[in-house]
C-alpha cells in the first residue's frame, strides 16, 4: 500500500527533492505550509495543501510518516535580533504544533522524523563528533537542540521518532553552493577563514534517501548524524570544487572580513564541525556518496 506523508518545509529545496523522491516511489503526500497559495503554484502531484492555521482538520486524516523540514533559512538574512526570533520560533512552533496534532489524532503516524543540524555541535575543530556529544553554548547549538527537545515529545507518544542533524547539502540548485562558489567562478576564491575548519556535507541524493530509509526502516529511532563518512577541511572542499570548475582556489578570505560582512551568521562559515554518521551506518544505511569529490563532480 502507498504511504502518506506529511511534509512541512515542502516548498524549499530539500522539500523538493523529497516530494519528487516521494511520488516516484508511488507514495502520496500532504504539504503543511504558511502560504498554501504559493504552495499551489509550486508544488505538484499534492494529495493536500494545508495552512498551519488549519492543522486541526488533519487530526482526521491517516497519515503514515511526518517529514519536518520547516524553518527560515539562516543565510536569508543579517541576524539580527528579529532575524534570530524568527528562525527559533519556526522551528519550535511548528514542531510543537506538529506535536499537538499527533495528540489530537485517533491514528497517530508510525514515525516523526525531524530535520536538524550538525550546528549543533558548535566549534570542535577536528574532533570526531558523535550524537551523544552535549550542544554547543551558542545560538544555533541553543536552536538546534531545543528543536531536536520539542522534537522528541512525539516518543511519549509512542510515535518512532527520528532527528536527522544534516551537514551542509551539496545540491545543483543549492542557494549556499551558488554562494560558496560564486567568488571561485570569478577568480577570487579560497579557503574562508582558516580553512583548517572541517565541513561536515552530505550530496542531496544521500539525504533524500536517508529521509526515506528513515521512514521504512522500523529499527530506527533516535539522533542522527546526517553527514558523509568523510568530511573534510574548509581549505580541501573549496580546492576540490574549483579544480572540477577550472578555477584557482588560492585567494583566502580573512576571518575578520568575514564577520564584517555577514556578523554573527559567520559562525556557519568559520567554526568546524566534524559529525560523523557511524551510528547511521550500523543502521544499515549505504552512502552513495562518501568523499567530496565525486559529490562535486555529480553537482557541478
Amino acid at each position: 500500500m502507498p504511504k502518506t506523508f506529511l511534509i512541512t518545509g515542502a516548498t524549499g529545496m530539500v522539500g523538493d527533492y523529497l516530494i519528487n523522491a516521494i511520488i516516484y516511489r508511488g507514495d502520496e503526500y500532504i504539504a503543511l505550509t504558511s502560504d498554501p497559495i504559493k504552495a499551489k503554484k509550486k508544488l505538484r502531484g499534492y494529495k493536500i495543501i494545508i495552512a498551519y492555521n488549519e492543522i486541526e482538520n488533519l487530526s482526521s486524516e491517516k497519515i503514515d510518516a511526518v517529514i519536518n523540514l520547516a524553518g527560515s533559512n539562516l543565510g536569508s538574512k543579517r541576524w539580527t535580533k528579529t532575524a534570530k526570533k524568527d528562525f527559533y520560533d519556526s522551528r519550535i512552533n511548528t514542531t510543537i504544533s506538529l506535536i499537538e496534532l499527533f495528540s489530537n489524532m485517533v491514528n497517530k503516524p508510525n514515525v516523526f522524523i525531524s530535520a536538524s543540524g550538525v550546528d549543533y555541535y558548535g566549534n570542535t575543530g577536528n574532533k570526531a563528533m558523535y550524537e551523544d556529544a552535549p550542544p554547543a553554548d551558542s545560538f544555533l547549538g541553543k536552536l538546534v537542540n531545543d528543536w531536536e527537545q520539542a522534537a522528541l515529545k512525539a516518543n511519549d507518544l509512542g510515535i518512532r521518532t527520528v532527528i536527522l542533524r544534516m551537514g551542509f547539502v551539496l545540491a545543483r540548485n543549492s542557494d549556499a553552493v551558488y554562494k560558496l562558489l560564486k567568488p571561485v567562478k570569478y577568480f577570487v576564491g579560497g579557503s574562508l577563514g582558516s580553512g583548517k575548519q572541517y565541513v561536515s556535507w552530505i550530496h542531496i541524493d544521500d539525504l533524500i534517501n536517508i529521509y526515506l530509509f528513515a521512514a521504512d526502516n522500523k529499527k530506527l529511532n533516535g539522533i542522527y548524524n546526517a553527514a558523509a563518512p568523510e568530511p573534510v577541511t574548509n581549505n580541501e572542499f573549496i580546492r576540490h570544487a574549483a579544480k572540477l570548475l577550472g578555477r584557482p582556489a588560492f585567494l583566502g578570505t580573512p576571518p575578520f572580513m568575514i564577520k564584517a560582512i555577514i556578523g554573527e551568521m559567520s559562525t556557519v562559515i568559520l567554526d568546524g564541525r566534524r559529525a560523523l554518521p557511524d551510528k547511521l551506518i550500523k543502521a544499515g544505511y549505504k552512502f552513495k556518496f562518501s568523499n567530496d569529490v565525486d559529490a562535486w563532480k555529480d553537482i557541478l
